[in-house]
């Protein structure tokens, strides 16, 4: 199953004016009848090719990270996501979901018999989404697969795990299950995706970049501009972004690049949702404004102290985890909470 990793919460644990992480809920679901996730408007069926659904769990108090398992303990099994991440990237995070299958020890390092794919989710015209079967080295599973669609904001995942099926015969009901799902009415295109490439040029990285001094001027723009929502026609008119990845990519996180740009970065964390990222602050002429600095959960952003210079993926994931953050902002709101009086 895709693995949803630790890594999140842990980074909110250790950030002591962020609220409590959010322990997991079992959903009260009535067994035998479909469930419909109402932010999204996907409907999870009572069964999936044959195999009865077992729990629906959500991993936060607000339903905006919901799985539901299928099988459990039978020879076929399927897990069903639905969930709101920080950064929007059918890529990002099918390539985060893929690594962590590719490191798994169950799967003993598993091959892939052919590329990732690009296919049109249901009830949509654009090649938006992405999939992949794998071969395990050896172990209990002759074969498994991860899908992963786009629906707005939101990201539905399918993973499907067998120990009787091979890998053309997995591909075809990971086909079954995507059709069975049960897909709103009104689903706006997005972008085709691509999958992720290594990126071609490295980033030089300051070996020396520090934290500049808590400011109330970073704490507020830095918060006003997680409010800013993108329009959703000029989203549709836009160019598809081609993410890259810089350097190696581990089961903690996995550092990406838009377009290639050479200013700054995203750090996806774990494959669950969680991002850092690290871009050039506005400059408003008060010197050099150095490289701002927050962390995007899936249900709010939270700002931290700018870097002086461009600071090293280690380096502001240390600085996510050892400092409080200056301010945060809910997503969807507007309202800005500093935490700074500096």
């Amino acid at each position: 199953m895709l693995i949803k990793s630790l890594v999140a919460a842990a980074l909110l644990a250790s950030v002591t004016a962020a609220p409590a992480v959010a322990q997991q809920r079992t959903l009260s679901v009535q067994a035998g009848a479909a469930w419909t996730h109402v932010q999204t408007g996907v409907t999870l069926p009572a069964t999936l090719i044959g195999i009865p659904r077992d729990a629906v769990t959500d991993n936060s108090a607000k339903e905006i990270d919901v799985a539901a398992a299928y099988g459990n303990g039978a020879a076929t099994t399927v897990t069903l996501y639905v969930f709101r991440p920080a950064l929007t990237s059918v890529p990002v995070w099918f390539d985060r979901s893929e690594t962590q299958i590719l490191l798994r020890d169950i799967y003993a390092n598993p091959t892939a018999p052919a590329p990732v794919a690009a296919f049109a989710p249901p009830r949509s015209a654009a090649a938006s989404g992405l999939r992949r079967i794998y071969v395990p080295g050896r172990g209990p599973y002759k074969s498994t697969g991860l899908a992963m669609m786009p629906l707005g904001d939101w990201l539905v995942v399918v993973r499907i795990s067998s120990q009787q099926l091979d890998a053309a015969a997995l591909d075809a009901k990971l086909s079954e299950v995507i059709a069975a799902l049960g897909w709103p009415d009104r689903v706006a295109d997005t972008l085709a995706a691509a999958p992720v490439a290594p990126c071609a040029t490295p980033l030089a990285y300051a070996k020396n970049a520090k934290l500049k001094a808590p400011d109330m001027t970073d704490a507020l723009l830095g918060a006003t501009l997680a409010t800013i929502q993108p329009d959703p026609k000029e989203v549709a008119k836009a160019t598809p972004v081609t993410w890259c990845r810089e350097g190696e990519a581990t089961s903690q996180y996995g550092v990406y690049r838009a377009n290639g740009d050479a200013t700054g970065y995203s750090i996806a964390m774990g494959d669950a949702g969680a991002a850092i990222s690290v871009w050039p602050a506005l400059d408003l002429g008060k010197g050099k404004p150095g490289y701002q600095l927050s962390l995007g959960l899936l249900d709010r952003t939270l700002i931290f102290p700018s870097f002086d210079k461009l600071p090293a993926p280690a380096a502001a994931v240390s600085a996510v985890t050892s400092n409080n953050p200056i301010s945060s902002t809910e997503r969807g709101s507007k309202n800005i909470v500093i935490t700074t009086g500096k």
